[in-house]
């Protein structure tokens, strides 16, 4: 089970088997998703007892009425569309990693299978993004045919959020190893070409100094001009001019074209107004704005909140913004040894700002995150604040018979007077 939770982000969450298009017959998500489902079945992961550990995590009672409501929206839903289809893969893929993270963590030593699968998965995907890439609109950078340049500088920047505090607490060789793979990281990110990636990692970034301190910011920053100093060396020029545009919105298509993210916007404002309490179903944003878009083209939100608050109305809205902000603020770290919590924080702030630029309201990569917070949370509350000490049992002795024809002698006679008895060793 420890090492399938290793392999799984490889599969699941990374994609990388789509790398290899001989790979491509084998459905391997749909088998790592059956061997999981196998060993969650063999080590007793859907017993009542484990199943009942869900609800010690305020944020999966959250995700439970997320789920209720997303299963409501696909028979109230009024624009033709596959939810029922979506509704079943996402139980499927991320369910299965839920119940998978419950049945076999116990303790917080056991998520080092699953975070170290992270890293393996970031690791091969940074490679690939450097030796085997997909190119998309010219020369921007993908890991897979799953993600578009913009989603895979998104996951690097929550993958690597989530697993960096960690750097700290391990031995020499996997700190080495992970400021290894933060370089392939921010490597991969430029490569995207994505702003709003750029956009997540600086709030993240500006996050973490914040969370350390004066001291912590003053070095976090001096590391950022660092690190932004060799991007400007080594960077391609087109790289670093489409980066620069953030800085000149007013002429990008994005806020002046027909069907930018500006426009689009505008259109799920529109559809949110016109069914603000059912919404128009779970996975029908790009039907329901293709509907109210005089221009004929169908478009993702690209916004994550509009997403959500257009496919489920107001009552899913919130509901999702309470499992976002519970499993933030659960995810407070206990001590400063707890580096997990950390992570969880930041990552979810990496999400917070780029995810008001991607369609990721149902992103398993996000789940995942969100899963670590639920079992993290779990974890804590069975953990006891003061160790009991558990007595251990005294061995009774059974001591001889004193015969009753044993004359009494006074307390000074020689011991040669006496009868002696031999103690039998206890069973």
């Amino acid at each position: 089970m420890d090492w399938l939770l290793m392999a799984m982000p490889l599969i699941l969450l990374g994609r990388v088997q789509e790398v290899f298009r001989v790979l491509w017959p084998l459905r391997l998500v749909l088998v790592m998703s059956i061997v999981l489902m196998l060993a969650i079945v063999s080590h007793q992961g859907l017993a009542k007892p484990r199943l009942a550990l869900f609800w010690r995590s305020m944020t999966f009672r959250w995700f439970a009425a997320m789920l209720a409501i997303m299963f409501v929206s696909i028979f109230t839903g009024i624009y033709p569309s596959h939810s029922l289809s979506f509704f079943k893969e996402f139980c499927m893929y991320f369910c299965v990693v839920l119940l998978a993270l419950n049945c076999q963590v116990n303790q917080r030593d056991d998520f080092r299978y699953s975070l170290g699968g992270i890293a393996l998965t970031l690791f091969v995907m940074g490679v690939i993004c450097f030796v085997a890439p997909r190119y998309v609109e010219g020369n921007r950078v993908a890991a897979n045919w799953s993600y578009d340049p913009n989603d895979t500088a998104l996951f690097f920047i929550m993958g690597l959020a989530l697993i960096l505090p960690s750097a700290k607490f391990v031995k020499p060789m996997y700190k080495w190893g992970l400021y290894l793979l933060t370089v392939i990281g921010v490597g991969a990110v430029v490569l995207t070409q994505s702003r709003g990636g750029l956009v997540a990692a600086l709030v993240t970034v500006a996050a973490w100094g914040f969370s350390k301190g004066f001291k912590g910011m003053v070095r976090i920053g001096l590391l950022g001009a660092l690190a932004l100093a060799v991007i400007m060396a080594l960077a391609p020029a087109e790289d670093l001019a489409r980066f620069s545009s953030v800085f000149t919105l007013e002429s990008d298509y994005n806020m002046t074209s027909k069907g930018g993210r500006m426009d689009i916007w505008e259109n799920g404002w529109t559809l949110f107004k016109r069914n603000p309490i059912l919404g128009t179903g779970v996975d029908t944003f790009r039907v329901a704005e293709g509907q109210v878009n005089s221009g004929g083209r169908w478009s993702e939100a690209h916004n994550s909140f509009i997403q959500v608050g257009v496919e489920l109305g107001i009552p899913g809205f919130i509901v999702f913004m309470g499992m976002l902000f519970s499993a933030y603020k659960r995810a407070k770290p206990t001590d400063e040894n707890d580096w997990l919590g950390r992570g969880i924080r930041l990552a979810l702030i990496g999400f917070m700002a780029g995810g008001m630029f991607l369609s990721w309201g149902y992103h398993i990569v996000l789940y995942f995150v969100l899963s670590i917070a639920m079992i993290r949370e779990r974890v804590l509350t069975m953990e006891s604040p003061f160790p009991v000490e558990v007595p251990v049992a005294e061995v009774p002795v059974r001591e001889a018979p004193v015969p009753s024809e044993t004359p009494d002698l006074p307390e000074n006679a020689p011991l040669a007077g006496r009868r002696r008895y031999t103690m039998r060793k206890p069973k």
